[in-house]
């Protein structure tokens, strides 16, 4: 059945209120998990084609719904019927949408932004202490002395264009950038306001929480420039907020509607409650109903199951897992806990240094997470770290299409990633020729990325722009220019990361990874992109399995500080960070643990099972069992596993 035809709740009355009246209300919708929110965005968006569908037609307009994925933007664009009154994309895509025509506006923004990073740069060097090393002012060199040259070259760029990442003299820019551009122009510039009003009347906003607050301020002004001729609508839940970037909730305006969506039609009554009590201390919601089941022509709610083991955190901890799955299998009569498919169990983990070993990317895992600074680790564990984007949007896809003999999509990576095929740059060119090189050279980039080939990523970074497969994010080009670190004892910026400078950090991470064996990109690929049987906790809002283990273990998180299960549970004391950014207002590990094992604990279908590992069980087991989250004769030890 499709969404659009699905019974309406509370709030898709309130919704429809907000849209279809003579004076339209902007407002923010606040959906608990398995609430069923993007129904309701959908829900909302036939309403609007319904009523305003003509108008729109007429004024050559349409509403826009941006999200966060492709994946997402195309299920809401199915789901709507791929109705052309609707446009449907990922916000960088709509937001490059508004802007692309205005070149003199991207140039002019360009430069400036050139200059700004110059400054920084500048004022980085001026300011180096006695313990930076040689290797990390080198590197600061080389970024200055690229940045004053490509501001020698902008004026000569023919036209911009929004790619994987930035280079600015070939006319790329990437999504940071795209974000950061449109945002400033939407603020300073009444004109773009005007102009993505008169287009698009409606614009909804999914997975709101996770909008960084410069797209949300921009979109913001637009509405209040153009008061109820703009009816602007975010839909998120600030409890799923797991990105460090994400705005959390959404203040709401003079005039503006709150609408709390708080049933939830995915878990059973058991992990129903269990949410309930993780999310009482994050914010107001309580969440009803719970997942029905059709008995004898009448709805019964499932009540399935909800249990946690308390664990030591020793050297035997595939070995209790196996043995919680065994005892749950007897217990629940449920032979899928103990069966070898990935799919019957989904493991979900905070950041599982046992599963990178066992898939067979422990080297990856290590050089971008182990002392590694944190906009690598931060955005490993969903592939956005930018070292790894060219690899996960390029350089994997399309060595798979080569190797399988897909040539179509080879061919469409190629077009839509290589800097030969931009619009225009074709002109001229022997056309023939090119698909010929550039066939030759994706043969060889896939040889080169083959189970057992022995290249390293620095291997296949210096392949791909020596043929100009894919345009780099400039960053590359200071670690690639400098002296490569050979095997054996630490080079001197690994061995001197303790000096706290993110620079410093990102030298000897980026000297790890170029060490990498590119293989091991693949096996990456395979857990990030949900195909094994275990996944991150980051990486699974808005999925749902009928079995969810949820692995709690903070050794094995070590290098991951902005999350703490132990804190959460109050089994360790918080940090004097911890305490000034309380007394600050602002938010700690335990605000993000909180959000984070929530959206853990909602996935489960039917059965729940969480596995703390602890150095010290007996007071892991005491707190957790007082902070009441799941009933006493839920809570497990080692002895229940052995009897």
């Amino acid at each position: 059945m499709k969404r659009a035809s699905q019974p309406d709740t509370p709030a898709d009355v309130s919704l429809r209120e907000c849209i279809t009246a003579m004076e339209r209300k902007s407002f923010v919708v606040v959906a608990g998990a398995g609430s069923g929110k993007t129904t309701s965005l959908i829900k909302a968006l036939a309403s609007i084609v319904e009523v305003h569908g003509a108008s729109l037609a007429r004024r050559r307009q349409k509403v826009a719904c941006i999200t966060y994925t492709d994946i997402a933007a195309g299920e809401i664009w199915a789901d709507v019927g791929q109705n052309p009154l609707v446009h449907v994309s990922t916000i960088h895509s709509f937001l490059w949408s508004v802007v692309r025509s205005f070149q003199s506006d991207i140039r002019a923004w360009v430069d400036r932004r050139i200059r700004e990073k110059l400054a920084e740069l500048r004022e980085t060097a001026a300011n180096y202490g006695p313990r930076v090393q040689q290797r990390t002012k080198e590197k600061n060199a080389r970024d200055i002395a690229r940045y004053e040259d490509e501001l020698t070259r902008i004026a000569r760029v023919p036209a911009f264009v929004y790619g994987t990442g930035s280079n600015y003299t070939k006319g790329m820019l990437g999504h940071d950038d795209v974000l950061r551009m449109t945002s400033e122009l939407l603020r300073e510039r009444p004109l773009f306001r005007t102009l993505v009003g008169q287009q698009f009347p409606f614009l909804f906003v999914d997975e709101s929480q996770d909008t960084t607050q410069s797209v949300v301020d921009a979109l913001k002004a637009v509405q209040a420039q153009l008061g109820n001729r703009f009816c602007l609508g975010f839909f998120g839940d600030p409890m799923q907020r797991i990105y460090p970037t994400g705005v959390g909730p959404i203040p709401l305006e003079p005039d503006w509607v709150q609408i709390d969506k708080p049933e939830n039609f995915r878990c059973p009554t058991t992990v129903l409650a269990v949410a309930n009590a993780i999310r009482r201390d994050g914010d107001d919601l309580v969440q009803t109903r719970g997942r029905t089941e059709v008995v004898n022509g009448g709805l019964k709610p499932v009540n399935g199951s909800a249990r946690i083991f308390v664990l030591p955190a020793d050297a035997k901890r595939d070995e209790r897992i196996a043995l919680v799955r065994k005892w749950v299998a007897a217990k629940q009569n449920d032979e899928g806990w103990q069966s070898g498919a990935g799919t019957d169990v989904k493991l979900l983990v905070v950041v599982h240094r046992m599963a990178a070993t066992r898939l067979g990317f422990g080297d990856v895992y290590a050089a971008l997470n182990d002392r590694a600074p944190s906009a690598f680790s931060e955005n490993f564990l969903d592939a956005s770290a930018w070292p790894l984007r060219p690899f996960m949007s390029f350089v994997l896809p399309l060595s798979d299409a080569i190797r399988n003999g897909r040539e179509f999509e080879a061919m469409t990576i190629l077009r839509r990633e290589t800097p030969a095929f931009v619009k225009g740059a074709t002109k001229g060119a022997k056309i023939a020729l090119l698909l010929k090189e550039m066939r030759a050279a994706s043969t060889a980039l896939a040889d080169l990325m083959a189970p057992g080939s022995k290249a390293t990523i620095r291997d296949v970074l210096t392949f791909v722009q020596g043929k100009s497969l894919v345009s780099l994010d400039p960053r590359f080009q200071s670690h690639l220019d400098g002296r490569a670190a050979t095997g054996g004892e630490p080079d001197e910026a690994e061995a001197s990361v303790e000096d706290g400078e993110e620079v410093s950090k990102e030298v000897a991470a980026m000297d790890a990874f170029l060490r990498c064996p590119a293989e091991q990109l693949w096996s990456f690929r395979t857990y990030t992109s949900d195909l094994s049987p275990f996944s991150t906790q980051q990486g699974i809002k808005g999925a749902e399995f009928p079995r969810v283990l949820v692995v709690l273990d903070d050794e094995e998180g070590s290098g991951h500080t902005q999350f703490s299960y132990e804190k959460y549970f109050g089994i360790k004391q918080p940090s004097a960070g911890d305490l000034t950014n309380l007394a600050d207002g602002k938010e700690t590990a335990v605000h993000r643990t909180r959000r984070l094992f929530y959206v853990c604990c909602t996935r489960a279908l039917t059965d729940l099972v969480v596995v703390m590992f602890s150095p010290d069980v007996a007071t892991a087991e005491r707190c957790i069992r007082a902070s009441g989250i799941f009933p006493p004769d839920e809570v497990y030890g080692l002895q229940e596993l052995e009897a």
